[in-house]
């Protein structure tokens, strides 16, 4: 071959190449336009609605799902034709309809909202609402109407089904070189998935996706998607919910919070301005509860739902474990998620402490409680002989006799009570009886609010007070105060009282105040008493006069003193006599607690 020969092939051969080239090229071009002119799936919007009609129009009540726009929106009547947006209104959660029809306001249709269509003259059969979407059709629910009843059945709710995505334009296929090694495109039609449930109405005739025979690349091929299980629509005249552990107390039921089952759940309805109770039933092993067959046909009916709570819990919520009032009517005519949520409580645990734990009667002792676990109540006995005492958190006692007393204290909550019992944690000593006798030339009287207290033990004994007489009984306690005169007589051994003579005296008696009257003379007579309690305070003021005060025999002032004299506690002496005159010079011979010279 010669030399330009040679040359003119090797330039044939690199031409070849370069369009060889170029068609590869222009192929993988087509594929990629095949593939990329099928767009994704369109997610189709869920719906649950309720149905209801009057003698000119029908009521489609959203209660569930996605919110629907009026341009993406077909309503058909009796499988008729699309009914015009201009006979829709658009009616609120709070019943008011909107002023303008559907077509001109465009509101969103979403949950608590009611579709009003007017059907005159038309008797409605069933309701089909259509999706349309951007490139397909979809059926998202049916509702046909029970005869008789003007209430709507759905049959077909909306969920998230596979359909088929159908392009608005027919691709073009691309024309193929002449000459080319390459196969010439062939149009094949790509197989459509069949629909799980629901009906895709296409807004297009389907065109074949053209595909390139011997191409490499592998057509497209939709994946059908996966379809939930639609949730039920309750029925009518139904109210259900959950009663449920609440773990952390913040009402609300939370993943992971366990049912509660076996409680016992009632159902109240107001009957007259009344709450009847109407229903019971039980939790099942989840916590779920149903009221079935309730009143829904009239304009209002309240409806109230009530927990019965065991010992050792309390409610959360709702407070009480009593719902709001309930209204079950048209379109509205049930109600689920109405939750219990309740928390356990454990039994407190019962303590406490005392100050002082011990001295001389009468002993006043400040109790406090100690106790754990929120206790919301408390029962003292504070002598533990089986009587509650006191009921508050923490009580003050007077001991007035001496003795040795055990302490029992028991608190409670809802999740039960604890007792806790000291033995012998409380010692009351009798105070050491300082004898007195006392003369003086000088004026004495007995310390206003001073008193001697004490319990009958003897048969016969009596109190004359003002005009009113009291026949004394066995166990009664008397307590006599000195209110504002404090001159006048007492004559007392160590087992009775003779005398108590003073103006404006204070009785109470068994905790009962009988009132400020006169004491006269030969008005006590009590044949035995014990416990005996006193703070009779005899005070001499300061004057220079001739004065006596001998103490358990001691000569402590003999002659003229000007000091004052304070002699505590009055009681009998060691040899059981108290003797007391203030009416003229004062003189006292008896006991007493001490003394006080200033």
């Amino acid at each position: 071959m010669r030399k330009d020969e040679k040359f003119n092939a090797g330039i044939s051969e690199l031409i070849g190449a370069i369009l060889l080239v170029g068609l590869v090229i222009t192929a993988m071009a087509i594929v990629a336009v095949v593939v990329l002119s099928n767009p994704p799936p369109e997610e189709i919007p869920h719906l649950s609605a309720l149905a209801s009609n009057t003698s000119n129009a029908i009521l489609l009540y959203h209660n569930g799902g996605d919110e629907l726009k009026e341009d993406l929106t077909i309503v058909s009547i009796n499988n008729g034709p699309e009914v015009p947006h201009s006979k829709i209104t658009l009616r609120n959660e709070d019943g008011t309809s909107e002023s303008a029809t559907w077509d001109i306001t465009k509101t969103p249709w979403t949950m608590g909202k009611a579709l009003v269509i007017d059907t005159t003259p038309d008797l409605p059969q069933s309701v089909t609402i259509v999706y349309k979407g951007t490139t397909s059709q979809q059926l998202i629910l049916t509702t046909s109407f029970i005869p008789g009843t003007g209430i709507g059945r759905p049959t077909t709710t909306a969920t998230q089904t596979t359909h088929t995505t159908v392009p608005t334009t027919s691709p073009t296929p691309t024309p193929t070189t002449t000459g080319s090694p390459t196969a010439t495109p062939t149009l094949t039609p790509t197989a459509t998935p069949t629909p799980t449930t629901n009906t895709t109405v296409p807004t297009t005739s389907p065109t074949p996706t053209p595909t390139t025979t011997g191409s490499p690349t592998a057509t497209p091929t939709l994946t059908p998607t996966a379809t939930p299980t639609p949730i039920p629509t309750p029925l009518c005249g139904t109210i259900s919910g959950t009663k449920y552990k609440d773990l952390n107390g913040n009402g609300n039921l939370d993943p992971g919070e366990p049912g509660l089952a076996g409680w016992t759940m009632q159902c109240f309805n107001r009957q007259q301005g009344n709450w009847v109770l109407i229903k019971t039933t039980t939790t099942n092993a989840t916590g779920y509860y149903i009221f079935t067959g309730l009143d829904y046909l009239q304009s209002s009916e309240d409806y109230q739902i009530r927990e019965i709570i065991p010992a050792g819990w309390v409610a959360v919520d709702p407070p009480q474990g009593i719902s709001r009032s309930y209204t079950l009517n048209q379109p509205h005519c049930y109600e689920t998620g109405v939750n219990f949520g309740n928390r356990q409580v454990l039994p407190p645990i019962a303590d406490f402490t005392a100050s002082p734990t011990s001295g001389y009667a009468p002993l006043t002792v400040q109790f406090t409680d100690t106790s754990t676990g929120n206790p919301a109540q408390w029962q003292w006995d504070v002598n533990n002989d089986g009587v509650v005492d006191y009921t508050v958190q923490n009580p003050i006692h007077t001991y007035s006799s001496p003795g040795t007393y055990s302490v029992r204290l028991t608190v409670s909550n809802p999740g039960g009570s604890d007792t806790r019992i000291k033995t012998g944690y409380i010692t009351v000593n009798a105070p050491p009886t300082t004898n007195i006798y006392l003369v003086a030339n000088k004026d004495g009287s007995l310390q206003q609010g001073g008193y001697m207290q004490f319990r009958v033990t003897g048969p016969y004994s009596y109190i004359r007070h003002g005009n009113t007489y009291y026949n004394l009984n066995i166990g009664d306690i008397v307590r006599l105060e000195i209110t504002s005169d404090g001159t006048g007589n007492i004559y007392a051994t160590s087992s009775t009282v003779n005398n108590f003579r003073f103006n404006n005296v204070r009785l109470t008696l068994n905790g009962v105040d009988k009132g400020t009257k006169d004491i006269e003379g030969g008005d006590i007579w009590i044949s035995g008493y014990d416990s005996y309690l006193s703070t009779l305070t005899l005070i001499v003021p300061a004057k220079k006069e001739w004065t006596q005060l001998n103490v358990n025999g001691v000569s402590i002032i003999y002659g003229t003193d000007s000091r004052e004299i304070r002699i505590f506690n009055l009681r009998p002496d060691t040899w059981g006599v108290m003797n007391l005159n203030t009416r003229n010079d004062v003189y006292y011979d008896g006991g007493a607690t001490g003394y006080q010279l200033t």
